[in-house]
């Protein structure tokens, strides 16, 4: 076996930083969630959510500065824990229809947007054209 060897350690390692980007993830949903309650508030989270993943993941193509292990930690771990889904289909399904589709639709299409242009700030960052990877 070639490169790193499969010892306690290193199994537990990937663990120990995703544990610890989700409990800032967490703490910094708790903490704008606080500031922004409600549905807003978490369509806040998961937008701003999206925006940040998608910056990650694609500053991880186009630039190459994270590391795996800052994927874990950033990526799985504090995004991972910092957006809900589970909360935003709950306030959806206890809302009126009407808002429950503005809420579906607003949290679909400014997710998407927010992906969108955290890829865009990471082209940017990378000095790359848009249209070539």
């Amino acid at each position: 076996m070639q490169g790193k060897r499969d010892t306690m350690p290193n199994r537990i390692e990937p663990y120990l930083l995703i544990a610890a980007g989700g409990f800032a993830g967490a703490s910094a949903r708790y903490a704008l969630g606080e500031t922004v309650p409600g549905m807003a508030g978490i369509l806040a989270i998961n937008v701003l959510g999206c925006f940040l993943l998608g910056f990650l993941m694609y500053e991880s193509i186009y630039v190459g500065a994270f590391s795996p292990h800052t994927r874990l930690v950033y990526g799985v771990g504090l995004l991972g824990a910092f957006t809900t889904f589970s909360t935003f289909s709950f306030q959806t399904f206890e809302t009126s229809p009407v808002m429950a589709m503005l809420n579906v639709s607003a949290s679909l299409v400014l997710g998407l947007l927010a992906v969108f242009l955290g890829r865009m700030a990471a082209i940017l960052v990378s000095g790359r054209r848009p249209w070539k990877r």
